[in-house]
């Protein structure tokens, strides 16, 4: 029994030993890891001859002595080395994708694209996404360096993102919780013309997006920042389902983008589409984002509809009284008929 116990002991001990290697070799290679160009330069402190790995190192770092022989690597094109503890963090040539698909990667490559000194050096690291764009776009943790790079990146440099987005559904990617940002981030930082055809490919399904809960966001930056022929094909595909669009939350926001940015004659037919569909005006004025819309057609209607726009609301104050957003148009429907009246005043004396 002695041996027994003194052979699983010994088993015990070996198996605790072979863990403590492990977790010593670990931590050996994971130091190593983290300081990989600070032991590289040591060993270049070492002597003045310039050594064969040393063209990949950044110009910055280099002894003035062995300026003369940096490459033209990623890593000599100018980095803007601001502090020497962000150095490890910056070395991250040839990884940008596998590190963009974690959440500490992602950090990584987005502080590397923001710390880059120059055109060269963001190109070639968003360069590594080229073959990825749909997938990081759909990434949890890439889609925040997708649109890091749209947003520093020169809009010619960005154009395989939008060559890629065109191969696959763009609408699909539209209608992506986290697809729906690079759709929106494009539209804001790309020309007009470079995003044509994306844009193009969405405005003909303004309706089914204007009802998602991720695409609606899409078609009011749409409304935002895309062109009035846009906007006026968009307008004509929600007057379609104005009725269905302004019993939802989604489609209230998308028809509140409409009324602010459309052109002003669409904004107006826009309006008296709303006012049309009977009881529509007074339930939108009781949803957080209908009362916005029914403030603006409030502003558009003029003359005879803009009467009828008052008195179907009024007929109803005592019930979207009870309504927190009901009340502000309550407050506007008094304020309006209370500078009607001073102004009647006046006109009579």
């Amino acid at each position: 029994v002695a041996a027994l116990r003194c052979s699983k002991s010994r088993r015990s001990l070996s198996r605790f030993a072979v863990m403590f290697q492990q977790q010593a070799d670990h931590g050996e290679l994971a130091r190593r890891r983290a300081l990989p160009m600070r032991a590289l330069l040591d060993r270049l402190g070492s002597g003045k001859q310039a050594l064969p790995w040393s063209d990949y190192l950044p110009a910055a770092l280099l002894p003035p002595e062995l300026h003369h022989g940096a490459g033209r690597t990623l890593m000599t094109l100018g980095l803007d080395l601001r502090t020497a503890s962000c150095l490890d963090n910056l070395v991250i040539g040839g990884r940008v994708w596998s590190l963009s698909q974690e959440a500490p990667g992602c950090r990584q490559v987005q502080s590397a694209l923001d710390a880059a000194g120059s055109d060269e050096i963001r190109e070639a690291l968003a360069g590594e996404l080229r073959g990825h764009v749909v997938q990081a776009a759909k990434c949890p943790h890439a889609n925040h360096v997708l649109q890091k790079c749209i947003t520093v990146l020169r809009p010619g440099a960005l154009q395989f993102v939008v060559d890629e987005l065109l191969l696959g559904s763009v609408s699909q990617v539209a209608r992506h919780k986290y697809g729906c940002r690079i759709i929106q981030r494009l539209v804001e930082f790309c020309p007009a013309l470079q995003v044509h055809r994306l844009v193009e490919r969405l405005v003909p399904e303004v309706g089914m997006l204007s009802r998602h809960p991720y695409g609606n966001y899409v078609v009011q930056n749409l409304f935002q920042h895309g062109t009035d022929d846009q906007r006026r094909r968009m307008v004509g595909g929600l007057a379609k389902e104005v009725r269905f669009l302004g019993s939802e939350s989604c489609g209230c926001a998308v028809v509140t983008a409409a009324l602010m940015y459309a052109p002003d004659a669409d904004r107006q037919t826009l309006a008296k589409s709303l006012l049309r569909e009977p009881g529509l005006l007074v339930f939108m004025a009781c949803t957080r984002h209908g009362h916005t819309a029914v403030l603006q057609v409030l502003q558009l209607l003029d003359g005879d509809e803009r009467k009828e726009a008052n008195s179907r609301l009024q007929s109803e104050a005592g019930a979207l009284s009870v309504s927190r957003y009901g009340r502000i148009i309550v407050d506007q429907l008094d304020a309006s008929e209370a500078q009607l009246l001073s102004l009647a005043s006046r006109g009579g004396a």
